[in-house]
């Protein structure tokens, strides 16, 4: 934690007003000295409750910078979708006014799929900001040679006893250091047809791949997804 600097400030602009008004009295002379180790708790003590020195609870910094990370990104998939829409139909408007024929029914085909296919990608994005807004949950899990920003796999178990292998494509450095030092990660708004991966207080998050692990398949894990 870096020291609260701010309040030696507030504490010099406290007492230049009270000697400018009421001068050097005797409240003075027992004010100042325990304004001053008063000021020097608000600075240097660490875990000081948040209604004490007005700040927000680091845990909930953290959820918000990622919170509006992840809503930045969502309204840009969605801006992508209504410009694709948009042009498409002005795309079919030009070929209905200027050519006529067959034009006009061919020019909706492409614009059609290419914005079915901007849809399910914003889709994908919601269903995950939605799981970084719900519940986490804690489970055991392990893996081998586990190093920030490169792939993972391992093996975990959900709720339920279930055993699952999962795979990142590239494991955050918070998620690398649960999984390395703790043996655990935290999956985001379980269950969910994503497995989001991430630290309830941390800032970043990954989407990863699992396969259920029964004794009578084989375990198949896809390609992971790149962690954000």
């Amino acid at each position: 934690m870096k020291p609260r600097w701010y309040f030696f400030a507030w504490f010099a602009v406290v007492a230049a007003v009270h000697l400018l008004v009421e001068g050097w009295t005797d409240t003075t002379a027992i004010g100042l000295p325990v304004g001053f180790a008063a000021t020097l708790a608000l600075v240097f003590v660490r875990r000081l409750p948040w209604w004490v020195t007005g700040e927000e609870r680091p845990s909930r910094r953290v959820r918000l910078r990622r919170r509006s990370r992840v809503r930045w990104r969502l309204a840009a998939r969605t801006a992508a979708v209504w410009t694709a829409a948009a042009l498409a139909v002005g795309a079919e408007a030009a070929a209905i006014v200027f050519d006529g024929g067959w034009l006009p029914l061919l020019v909706p085909v492409p614009g059609l799929l290419v914005v079915l296919g901007l849809a399910g990608w914003r889709s994908e994005l919601a269903e995950i900001a939605q799981c970084l807004n719900g519940r986490w949950t804690e489970v055991a899990a392990a893996a081998f040679d586990v190093r920030p920003g490169e792939p993972v796999d391992g093996w975990a178990v959900l709720p339920g006893a279930h055993r699952i292998k999962f795979h990142l494509a590239a494991a955050p450095a918070d998620v690398a250091a649960e999984l390395a030092g703790r043996r655990r990660m935290w999956l985001a708004g379980w269950p969910s047809e994503h497995l989001v991966i991430g630290l309830p207080d941390g800032d970043g998050y990954a989407v990863g791949e699992l396969g259920v692990h029964r004794r009578d398949r084989k375990n198949t894990v896809p390609a992971g997804r790149a962690a954000r």
